[in-house]
């Protein structure tokens, strides 16, 4: 039998699996087993506990303009590009640097 104490949240699966790897929500969501709405509530609290110098956001990218969604505070996909208005758009990856 295993003990309560042994076994690990999801937020912590989580955020094992972002530890020097770059995934979108829903990469995470289909090895985690949960919706994808739920990964990004994790993620808003992983990145409030790692710290914004340790909790990585590479932003989506238009793929037809190639418009950077630099400054997007929110952790999931735009709908469609400000510049161009095409909706083809990528996924925003997370990840965690190492601890030294």
């Amino acid at each position: 039998m295993t003990k309560m104490a042994d076994r690990i949240t999801i937020r912590q699966e989580i955020r094992n699996l972002l530890i020097d790897n770059l995934l979108t929500a829903k990469d995470i969501s289909k090895i985690i087993r949960i919706k994808e709405k739920d990964v990004i509530d994790h993620l808003i609290h992983i990145a409030k506990s790692v710290g914004k110098k340790d909790f990585i956001i590479e932003p989506s990218v238009c793929m037809k303009c190639g418009f950077v969604f630099n400054k997007r505070e929110r952790l999931t996909s735009p709908g469609r590009c400000p510049a161009c208005k095409h909706e083809g758009i990528s996924e925003p990856r997370f990840g965690i640097k190492r601890e030294d």
